[in-house]
């Protein structure tokens, strides 16, 4: 694509720098000797650095860190996977963590992190894929010694191969009904199919295996081809921040890192572009998932890294994306076509094109409507080249981008990718600007935002239309991967070249008003001279306490940063009464956020940042950002919402779009409805989605006016104001708040909040299937009720097991088992009535085997514990400790913990101080009978577990009388057989096969014996099929091998109340398990806690 302004030349990145040898192993390397541009506020201490083989390392010290982190950028990915091998460079991602010549067992770079209190994570995009880590500092060497195996001496196990493979497939299966994902799938089908832009990148089974075994391909050479051909350190990126000192750091990025291999620029080179004449001016309408409605014009665009000091698509996305009085989607709003917009390109990147995108979220009507929607946008760009360039405009942005490089906030561990390493790649960035790139968007350029306007015309983009079901349209054409139905056709004329410009319409827009906003002031309130010499205060103050409100007050003394945080909650205990009262409510916070979009819009701006929600009977408004116009915000906030007079237009538009998020929890996730559902059995009162969705339909303006006009009446406020400010603020704004709100006391008793059910000893299960009927994937969630009460010896336990056990969980049934692709153990507390351990599983297999796996990893994991000795135990405790010890990274982090405790009435500021001293005492004997308590059924006196299952419409469902009639292990193998191929077998001939068989360990062989006749009975093509199920590690013999021990799957362990539960309709299965039919009867039937009680008590600093 012809670029309408010339490239500058590439950056230097050889002048300024130096020759240096590391202390210890004298080894060479080259530092940059020019001085990086940072901030005054940055306490960090860099060094950028290029080894031998060219790779670039950033150096980070951060010397009150508690953890370490490294992020290892390369710049392939999916672009270089060959035609025949479609995401092989994601399979490759995946199979550098299965060990090492050096470090050879398959999970020892997993193991590794999580026992010292770590975790990892990688990903592929287009064109880059990225590893990431975080550990505690002493295990920094060690997991960058992994870490460089990756590079240098990759295994790439043949049996590994096999088993991963599955899991590219389980994350491929895991997201074909995500509308997100399917999105930009289909924006790589508009594209040109012989850009490597259009490619599949994630991969499956088809694309990798099948497809290799076509070609004659051997998937294990082919990714060890691809590594070798290009990973080279030239493209590589390294960012490692931790505690040690420069040269530490510096000495194990050049020793570890220097042995990979340098084989020059090996980034495949696209001259071309993915939207080229024959992609643009076409419309491609394609049939979402849930009701998501969704315009997207993609205009095709030069390369954009070498501009990045102008940045003018940050002046062009800035002002699209307005909501305010003369902006696009007000005026999108006002005729009902939209809800928001998004505006962005993609990334610095791509070397030699790039893409545009107005993302529009319009309303049912939107879609179909789109021909006035692009009038609109075009000619909102029309006003905007007429208007010309404004520097006043460029100004306001960059003096926030001044402020925030002056006045640098730190970065939590997994945010130097973004932070730091995506800049690195831009080949024209100066060393210098490595650090801060936003500092840099500085020279305001009016020609070059002008010709960026030039692109955005009516002959120079495609537009992508996404919704459930098109009327106008029959979308009969299939996208390859992920089935999306669409129709691609080319734009009409009076949509492309001549689109005529339409005076009229564009008198609507003008550009925005001066930011009223902007900060004034950015004084650091009592900065000392001497900072070392200050204590920080480790809870807030509490100033004043009423019967109207309460106000907690921190004052920024680690900091020194023109920042702050106020957060406000005003009680409001009926919105929990009735389902309609809730869905009032939740109505109330989308049209409060939609009317402050309108007109708090240029507060985002001026780094501003607010939202209002609805806590736990709460309505909360949050708001943080620069200090010195923050409590003007809270208050205009505060008067918008006691002053609401409801609008009929932005009411129906925030129904309809209320409306729609509730139809589509149908199309969540299966794991994610199976957390909905643990929430909603746990808590009372927890009205369903389905209640609240009807009522929701039935609303009316007058229900909202009437909800407004109440909502205040009578309420207890509770509020924090932390950062920049002195108390005398804080008592201000309180007394503000308490004057614009003008309410009586909420007494004391009507300061309710949901309650948490505590459940009687038994094993129960409660079933759902997934509404999807094109879900593929089943879950399970395992969740043990561990404690009861106040009980912070048993949580420090209970958190200590789930950091013991999480990697084996998900080394032996993820890694290994291949069950799914979200395998995963959580502990949670809920508040102070209970704590949990869950164990959760999302995969293709019926939740019955699922569970099953589960137990016998569980009833084997009591020998891990046995055999865990006391050296590994400590080191676990320690790098469990550290990770609480993690000091606050701004502000607003500081605050929001504060809050937490101050919302939930606990006042537990202390917390994690307690689970520190707790913790550091605990012994393998605590951890075991622990165990033996609440989660071996064998000798659990109380053991009280319920299953929450999931079901596919692709997994046979039993009945409840087929559950009662069948053990689960014989229900689990039924279910494996069908899935595997073999449908023709009958679940009871398998009971009967199992029963002839008996239980013992021959018996196993036995069965598959009886199962091949069966095969060859009805087809001799079956053998083959026989001969996989028959594999050691098929799920067939795995289930089999779960029938011979089928004494070990009954529960003995029942509750008590077998009269009540029968009474309400629940089915008791033979192996002890109780069926909740359900959820709101058996919750009737359980006791629940009480409110949260202060830990402490309360005396205000000021008596009014």
């Amino acid at each position: 694509m012809i670029s309408l302004y010339p490239q500058p030349a590439l950056a230097d990145w050889e002048t300024d720098f130096v020759s240096r040898e590391t202390i210890t192993s004298h080894m060479p390397y080259k530092e940059f000797a020019g001085k990086l541009e940072l901030s005054p506020n940055d306490k960090h201490q860099y060094r950028l650095i290029r080894l031998p083989n060219n790779m670039v390392v950033v150096c980070v010290q951060d010397t009150d860190a508690k953890q370490a982190a490294a992020v290892l950028s390369v710049s392939i990915g999916c672009s270089a996977d060959p035609p025949e091998l479609l995401g092989l460079a994601h399979f490759l991602e995946h199979m550098l963590f299965r060990g090492s010549a050096k470090y050879p067992n398959e999970n020892d770079f997993e193991e590794y992190i999580s026992r010292n209190s770590g975790e990892n994570n990688a990903a592929t995009d287009t064109l880059e894929t990225f590893y990431y880590f975080r550990v505690d500092n002493n295990a920094l060497e060690g997991s960058l010694d992994r870490l460089s195996c990756f590079l240098t001496d990759p295994l790439m196990d043949a049996d590994c191969t096999d088993r991963e493979l599955n899991a590219v497939d389980s994350e491929f299966k895991s997201n074909l009904q995500s509308d997100p994902r399917r999105s930009f799938i289909i924006l790589k089908s508009a594209a040109s199919h012989s850009h490597s832009f259009s490619k599949f990148g994630t991969g499956n089974i088809k694309t990798l295996k099948e497809s290799a075994e076509k070609h004659g391909l051997n998937i294990r050479e082919e990714l060890l081809k691809f590594h070798k051909k290009f990973y080279s350190a030239d493209i590589m990126k390294l960012i490692i921040v931790g505690n040690h000192s420069l040269d530490e750091l510096t000495e194990w990025a050049v020793s570890m890192f220097s042995a990979v291999e340098s084989k020059g620029n090996t980034k495949p080179v696209e001259l071309s572009h993915p939207f080229g004449q024959r992609e643009l001016g076409r419309v491609l309408r394609y049939e979402s998932v849930g009701k998501r409605n969704e315009l997207r014009f993609v205009f095709a665009i030069p390369e954009i890294k070498s501009i990045y000091k102008q940045s003018p698509y940050k002046y062009i996305c800035s002002l699209l994306q307005r909501s305010d009085e003369g902006s696009l989607l007000l005026y999108l709003k006002n005729m009902g076509l939209a809800n928001n917009i998004a505006a962005y390109h993609y990334g610095l990147d791509y070397d030699n094109f790039n893409m545009f995108t107005v993302h529009v979220y319009t309303t049912p009507d939107g879609t179909g409507r789109f021909a006035e929607i692009a009038h609109a946008l075009f000619a909102y760009l029309q006003m905007l080249t007429k208007t010309g360039p404004q520097k006043w405009y460029y100004e306001e942005l960059k003096a926030i981008c001044e402020i925030d490089y002056r006045f640098f906030v730190q970065q939590d561990a997994e945010d130097w990718r973004d932070f730091i390493l995506k800049n690195i790649h831009n080949e024209y960035l100066e060393p210098e600007h490595v650090i801060y790139k936003s500092r840099s968007i500085s020279l305001f350029d009016p020609e070059l935002i002008a010709k960026q306007l030039q692109y955005l015309t009516p002959t120079n983009y495609t537009l992508l239309i996404q919704t459930k079901e098109h009327k106008d349209v029959e979308c009969s054409s299939e996208e390859e991967f992920y089935g999306i139905k669409y129709d691609l056709r080319n734009l009409p004329a009076s949509l492309t070249n001549e689109m005529a410009i339409d005076e009229k319409l564009i008198c609507n827009f003008h550009m925005p008003a001066p930011n009223a906003y902007l900060p004034e002031s950015l004084a650091a309130v009592d900065k000392p001279d001497d900072i070392s010499a200050i204590v920080v205060a480790k809870e807030p103050t509490l100033l004043l306490m009423n019967d109207k409100l309460e106000v907690w007050f921190k004052r920024d003394d680690q900091f020194f940063v023109p920042r702050g945080s106020i957060k406000l909650s005003f009680h409001a205990p009926e919105v929990l009464q009735t389902p309609r009262v809730f869905a009032t409510a939740i109505l109330y916070i989308w049209y409060v956020e939609d009317v402050l979009e309108r007109e708090f819009y240029s507060a985002g701006l001026a780094s501003l940042f607010f939202r209002v929600y609805l806590a736990n009977a709460k309505i909360c408004i949050s708001a943080s950002g620069l200090s010195d116009k923050l409590p003007d915000l809270v208050c205009d906030i505060a008067s918008r919402l006691k002053s609401l007079t409801i609008d009929k237009l932005i009411f129906d538009m925030c129904k309809t779009s209320l409306d729609d998020a509730y139809a589509n929890m149908v199309y969540k996730r299966a794991l994610d409805q199976t957390s909905y559902y643990s929430s909603n059995l746990n808590g009372s009162p927890e009205w369903h989605y389905s209640m609240v969705s009807k009522e929701v339909s039935s609303l009316n303006i007058g229900d909202l006016q009437t909800f407004a006009d109440r909502i205040f009446e009578k309420t207890y406020a509770k509020m924090i104001m932390a950062g920049n400010f002195y108390e005398q603020n804080a008592l201000d704004i309180a007394k503000q708040i308490d004057g614009i709100v003008g309410c009586l006391p909420l007494p004391v008793h009507m300061r309710t909040t949901s309650l948490v059910h505590l459940f009687d000893p038994g094993y129960y299960i409660f079933r759902s299937l997934v509404a999807d009927k094109d879900c593929k994937d089943n879950a399970i969630i395992c969740q043990f009720q561990c404690t009861l009460g106040i009980d912070k010896f048993q949580d420090c336990v209970r958190f200590l097991l789930l950091k013991i056990l999480n990697e084996p969980f998900y080394d032996q049934l993820r890694t290994k088992e291949q069950l799914g692709y979200i395998v995963h153990a959580s502990a949670r507390k809920l508040g102070q009535a209970k704590g949990y351990l869950s164990f959760e599983i999302q995969g293709e297999r019926s939740p019955i085997y699922l569970t099953m796996r589960i137990d016998s990893f569980l009833q084997n994991f009591r020998q891990t514990l046995l055999d865990y000795d006391q050296a590994k135990l400590d080191t676990t405790i320690t790098s469990l400790v550290n990770s609480w010890k993690e000091d606050y990274k701004s502000i607003s982090q500081e605050a929001n913990d504060f809050w937490h405790y101050i919302s939930n009435n606990s006042y537990e500021f202390d917390n994690l101080q307690t689970y520190i001293k707790i913790t550091s005492g605990i012994t393998k004997n605590d951890l075991l009978e622990f165990w033996d308590r609440y989660i071996n059924y064998r000798t659990a006196i109380n053991y009280t577990r319920v299953d929450f299952q999931m079901w596919s419409f692709g997994t046979y469902f039993p009945d409840l009388k087929t559950m009662q009639a069948y053990s689960n292990s014989t229900l689990a193998l039924y279910d494996c057989l069908i899935r595997d191929g073999l449908k023709d077998i009958s679940l009871a001939k398998v009971a009967s096969i199992i029963s002839d068989s008996g239980s013992n360990s021959s018996s196993v062989d036995m069965v598959l014996e009886k199962i091949k006749e069966i095969c060859l009975e009805h087809s001799n093509d079956k053998e083959e099929l026989f001969d996989e199920m028959s594999d050691k590690k098929s799920k067939v013999r795995i289930a089999l091998e779960m029938c011979t021990n089928e004494n070990k799957w009954v529960f003995k362990a029942s509750s008590t109340n077998n009269e009540k539960y029968l009474a309400i309709g629940m089915a008791h299965l033979s192996n002890g398990c109780w069926i909740i039919n359900d959820a709101n009867l058996f919750k009737a039937a359980q006791a629940l806690s009480g409110q949260t009680i202060p830990t402490r008590v309360l005396i205000p600093k000021y008596d009014k």
